[in-house]
């Protein structure tokens, strides 16, 4: 019979739940969900859809999740009265705080700087390998042992009509073997030996060959080296001042890394960002470091290899909280919730810890 009153209880209860509107915005790790698809079946994850949904639990509500596009936009929303509360990735800032409530903070962080990991930490004989390989693609191999191939028996030929010269074997096999070597050392010492008529044009032609083939290596390792001067002495926040920083256009990072003197770059989403870093048009992206750091890994993963880092000082301190409407009955017993989620049971980590874990881990 107590089981039977209790079911019925629980079953009232939930029928009878607050439904609370909840706007969201992407960004990831915070909230992930896929636009593509319509509203109703979308199923948002992540850090802050995580601890949203355990507050609601412990709150006894349900969610309505309402989408916005933009931070700007799910702000005023919320100053609107369009939703109840807000939570995704949003900063704490004294100018929000003027229109609408925070929470106490969800989640402490800082900007961090993402570099390019090859133009980082590499030495500079690990860098000269790269460039070399880079230029060593199958496509140049075969070309270039083409040309070898035609030179030297262009060479040995006539040299061969030549009866008194003695720098290659008049016998065919001995006299390709003998040409390659004069190849291969005329390409990398420039030593040039006797000669007169076609064979010192040809000589000269491939002296010629060999200066250019050395210049343009020269001029790519130098280009890396430089860059890699670049990218690896950001060691803080004051070293971004006179570099190209690619921040979010609408974002408050883009404002402090304005005031620092960096050459800002302005784009609209951080794979804009990353991408232009890559090409090298870029030499550092700054952004929240959480968010830095989960794209990195993501890109590292599938390029299987470390392509991007993110540096681990960190500056400009902030808070994430959640955003009610002025005045909101919400945000004390909210507040009680998020301090709850952040204590540990013994010597288990707490809701929080294991979020953070989840998401924001490094690898």
């Amino acid at each position: 019979m107590k089981l039977l009153i209790t079911s019925i209880l629980f079953f009232s209860i939930f029928l009878n739940a607050e439904t609370l509107r909840v706007g969201i915005k992407p960004s990831e790790p915070w909230v992930m969900y896929d636009k593509n698809i319509s509203e109703e079946n979308q199923k948002p994850i992540g850090f802050s859809i995580d601890l949203w949904n355990k507050i609601a639990q412990n709150l006894g509500v349900e969610t309505e999740w309402v989408y916005y596009n933009s931070t700007s936009d799910l702000v005023n929303a919320t100053k609107e009265n369009k939703i109840d509360v807000g939570i995704s990735a949003i900063t704490i800032t004294s100018s929000r705080e003027r229109d609408i409530d925070f929470s106490s903070s969800m989640y402490e962080l800082g900007l961090q700087v993402m570099v390019d990991a090859d133009n980082s930490s590499a030495s500079v004989l690990e860098l000269m390998a790269k460039e070399i390989n880079k230029m060593m693609t199958l496509k140049t191999i075969i070309l270039f042992l083409l040309f070898l191939l035609i030179t030297i028996h262009l060479r040995w030929f006539v040299d061969k009509r030549d009866n008194n010269s003695t720098l290659f074997s008049k016998n065919y096999f001995s006299g390709i073997i003998d040409a390659f070597w004069w190849g291969i050392t005329m390409l990398v010492t420039w030593e040039t030996p006797l000669s007169k008529g076609l064979a010192r044009v040809i000589d000269l032609m491939w002296h010629i060959v060999g200066i250019i083939a050395i210049s343009i290596l020269t001029a790519i390792v130098t280009a890396a080296l430089t860059a890699q001067a670049i990218s690896g002495s950001i060691r803080s926040e004051k070293d971004l001042a006179g570099k190209y920083v690619a921040v979010i256009a609408t974002d408050a990072p883009r404002r402090y890394v304005e005031k620092i003197g960096s050459n800002v770059v302005p784009v609209k989403t951080l794979n804009e960002a990353i991408s232009l870093l890559r090409n090298g048009k870029v030499d550092a992206v700054v952004h929240d470091g959480p968010r830095l750091v989960y794209l990195a890994n993501k890109v590292n993963k599938v390029e299987k290899k470390k392509v991007l880092l993110v540096t681990k000082f960190t500056f400009n301190p902030q808070n994430y909280g959640i955003v009610f409407p002025s005045e909101s009955e919400l945000k004390e017993s909210i507040d009680r919730v998020l301090l709850k989620l952040r204590e540990s049971n013994g010597l288990d980590k707490s809701f929080h810890e294991k979020l953070k874990d989840k998401w924001l881990k490094s690898n």
